[in-house]
């Protein structure tokens, strides 16, 4: 049962960064025009709010078939938390703009993280079998 809000609160953790990140510790790039750093901010704010759903979710079921797909679907999160700001929407293409210099190294720590702690939750679901803790 421990593993269960442990993850959950990581989890719950992560989305909440990821939210915040282009927000408020790291704000991207404001301007009259919308350009690319605001898109990905606005996607960002998605993919953390469900992030933060999914983490509340793990928390209310035991079955460790479902908390293993949602490991997967954690994963792929943070998967598209990378993506956003390199492929999907981009940022600024100068280097010296705060969404590049900041917000993206930020991005990437934190898209790492979730990558982590999902495959690390899916793989300690995995090796025990059928046991619900």
């Amino acid at each position: 049962m421990k593993n269960r809000f442990i993850v959950a609160a990581l989890f719950l953790l992560a989305g909440l960064l990821v939210i915040l990140i282009p927000t408020v510790l790291f704000p991207v790039c404001e301007s009259e025009m919308k350009m690319a750093c605001y898109y990905t901010k606005q996607a960002e704010i998605g993919v953390g709010a469900v992030i933060l759903l999914l983490g509340i979710v793990s928390a209310l079921f035991s079955d460790k078939k479902t908390r293993s797909g949602i490991s997967i679907a954690q994963f792929l999160n943070g998967a598209l938390v990378l993506a956003l700001p390199f492929k999907l929407t981009g940022l600024c293409k100068m280097s010296d703009m705060a969404c590049k210099a900041k917000t993206q190294p930020a991005l990437i720590v934190i898209g790492v993280l979730i990558l982590v702690i999902a495959g690390v939750n899916f793989g300690y679901l995995a090796s025990t079998g059928s046991k619900d803790d």
